[in-house]
């Protein structure tokens, strides 16, 4: 226990990593406020978006989407068809911003129904979708493939999900922007990177890893400290990402709204298969983003025991970063090239959108697997090769 808290008190708890968490602390605290400012206006204009959304919260209605679909036609036709865009020219003009996002949502209902077109490249979604490919696997005679097994799945979930209602989750979606788009990465993995880089690298710069390896028995124990330290720190640094956030977003209207509404009336997570409710996904988002940063972390310890500077291992592990989110970034073609090198790559991994905002499977040995269980079982093993090749390397490493 005492080398654990020396090796983290190297690591984080000293003058300069504490003024480090200062500012990132800060910084994650704007983010999350000035994000709102950006979805919705003042306080005022919030107050009056959740007084009309109580009015159209429930089941699909009709009168309330042709309403929706003649304001969102006047109003793209001047600032154009994204929603954010929208959003953000009239934020502080709440009755429009509630008609584009039940106009979304009324599109959101027509998914569910009749599903993806038949020339797009995602997954197939959509009862009436599900349905048609099923029948044609059937009259192929193929009910026993792996693709009648992921669409019969498919369709059964959604089946019991229902169709999507429309809520008023305006902050939650913008917390999960800010926990599961590619900004995250930068915000939280690349200091990250630099809190973690000189765990072992310090060392070897200095030349006082002759000495840490001059004992086997010590040099094991001190592995394992380290280890050790750089799950806390990482820990603790998500935990501010997390907490900055959250904080910042909802204290400056002073309400969750929403909190218990289905993840379907979340746009981004509309395809989700999970029946949680949006607390629910609240809490295993930043799970994840705790166990992602960890194995992140355990990466960047690797690097750092083969490197001999702080600034090398740095260089590694951002090179790293940034080539996954290169990639992800790429098109529909390129990444389905690639295939299951981007779906476990970085940038696609750690996003919660993309684990638990679909539905996407593999076939493991002609059993269907969802993409988080996959997920899970990836890093979870990267995490024991790196902490294994960590303790390796050590080892075979010859006192000069």
């Amino acid at each position: 226990m005492s080398l654990f808290r020396f090796e983290l008190r190297k690591l984080l708890l000293n003058r300069k990593a504490l003024l480090l968490l200062l500012c990132l602390f800060v910084l994650y605290s704007v983010v999350g406020l000035t994000s709102t400012m950006f979805l919705i206006g003042s306080n005022d204009s919030y107050r009056a978006y959740e007084e009309l959304a109580a009015n159209w919260e429930g089941p699909f209605d009709s009168e309330k989407a042709a309403e929706s679909e003649m304001i969102y036609q006047e109003v793209s036709a001047r600032y154009g068809t994204d929603a954010r865009m929208i959003s953000r020219s009239v934020k502080d003009q709440p009755e429009i911003i509630l008609a584009v996002n039940y106009h979304a949502y009324a599109e959101r209902v027509e998914e569910y129904w009749n599903g993806t077109p038949p020339e797009s490249a995602e997954e197939p979604y959509g009862i009436a979708l599900l349905q048609g490919k099923l029948a044609e696997l059937e009259s192929q005679g193929r009910q026993d493939s792996f693709d009648y097994q992921e669409l019969s799945a498919a369709l059964e979930r959604l089946e019991e999900l229902g169709e999507p209602e429309f809520a008023n989750a305006l902050l939650w979606e913008n917390l999960f922007n800010n926990w599961g788009e590619h900004m995250m990465q930068f915000l939280l993995f690349v200091p990250l990177t630099f809190v973690i880089a000189p765990v072992f690298a310090l060392e070897c710069s200095s030349g006082m890893d002759n000495l840490i390896l001059s004992s086997r028995n010590g040099r094991r124990k001190i592995v394992t400290a380290k280890l050790l330290s750089v799950l806390a720190a990482s820990t603790v640094v998500v935990a501010l990402y997390l907490a900055g956030t959250f904080l910042f977003g909802f204290l400056p209207h002073g309400s969750f709204h929403g909190w218990n509404a289905s993840i379907q009336s979340i746009p981004t997570y509309a395809r989700s298969m999970f029946p949680w409710k949006i607390w629910q996904l609240a809490a295993v988002g930043a799970a994840w983003l705790i166990f992602t940063g960890a194995v992140y972390s355990l990466m960047i310890c690797l690097i750092s025991s083969r490197m001999k500077s702080q600034m090398g291992t740095a260089g590694v592990s951002l090179a790293i970063l940034f080539v996954n989110v290169g990639l992800a970034a790429m098109g529909d073609t390129v990444t389905q090239r690639l295939g299951a090198l981007v779906d476990f790559g970085l940038a696609n991994v750690t996003l919660m959108k993309e684990v638990f905002g679909g539905y996407k499977g593999f076939n493991v040995f002609g059993m269907y697997v969802s993409y988080p269980v996959m997920a899970v079982f990836v890093l979870a093993a990267i995490a024991t090769v790196a902490a294994f090749v960590a303790y390796l390397g050590q080892k075979s490493r010859a006192v000069a």
